[in-house]
């Protein structure tokens, strides 16, 4: 069956629907989006989500444009929450990937109600120390116009090995518009958003099933990270996939095979 494609941005969050089967909602992670490319940008949410759509009818949903200064991430999931409540009749899985993590996982502790199972992909109840200190140093760099070398820090942090580093580093460096976008205020917005995040004292009320996935050497949130949300939240199985760093997870085959498994057992 040919896969259904739609993009609509009406007072809802911008957000596509492609496939059919039980819905699952994705909240995708932290990227520039002005001054990236519509078609690149819209490709690189296609890939996020291209692993479940002959399971699943997969809504990924973005974040609105024109974010206020000081916005924070409870304000920001209440705002995917308006969404999710029109579009569904019925709590509906939710996937977070890296900052969409941690908005759906806000989602799940404020509105309980929407959220069916819950899937974070690295992500974690809060950023690690280095996590919070690269995003302040990209937040800086972007804030003083040096966009390149924003870029090259925050892709080189998503490599696993001192190479993968290095070498990440370059690309961020050689296609900023990519990863940071141009002259992006939403981006910024969501920086200092994350900043400020952690969720440590209400895991423990979240009582929707959760699978964590996470690299062991993701920087921007860590192993340690990981088994500590996982064990505080009363419903909740760890996966973490060794030697991966931050986008190491997102990119492993088996990823997608786990969480379709998990999703049907829970």
């Amino acid at each position: 069956m040919r896969a259904l494609y739609e993009v609509m941005t009406t007072k809802r969050l911008p957000h596509f629907h492609e496939g059919s089967g039980a819905p699952l909602v994705v909240v995708p992670g932290l990227s520039g989006r002005r001054g990236t490319p519509a078609r690149l940008r819209q490709w690189m949410l296609h890939q996020e989500v291209a692993d479940f759509v002959g399971d699943r009818a997969v809504w990924s949903i973005d974040r609105r444009h024109d974010l206020e200064p000081g916005i924070s991430i409870a304000e920001i999931a209440a705002e995917y929450a308006q969404t999710i409540d029109t579009l569904f009749d019925e709590p509906v899985d939710i996937m977070g990937i890296s900052t969409g993590g941690s908005i759906s996982l806000q989602l799940a502790a404020d509105f309980p109600h929407l959220v069916k199972r819950l899937v974070l992909v690295s992500s974690a109840h809060r950023l690690s120390d280095h996590g919070r200190a690269t995003q302040r140093a990209v937040a800086v760099l972007l804030r003083k116009g040096h966009a390149r070398k924003a870029a090259g820090l925050f892709l080189a942090n998503t490599g696993s090995t001192k190479l993968d580093h290095v070498l990440r580093g370059w690309a961020g460096m050689l296609a900023p518009r990519v990863v940071v976008g141009h002259l992006d205020p939403d981006l910024l917005a969501t920086l200092d958003a994350e900043d400020g995040f952690d969720l440590e004292a209400r895991l423990e009320g979240i009582e929707a099933p959760t699978l964590i996935a996470g690299g062991e050497n993701d920087r921007y949130y860590s192993s340690e990270l990981f088994e500590r949300t996982s064990e505080r939240m009363p419903h909740a199985q760890l996966s973490i996939y060794p030697g991966a760093g931050h986008l190491g997870t997102q990119g492993d085959p088996r990823l997608a095979r786990e969480i379709l498994t998990f999703l049907e057992a829970a």
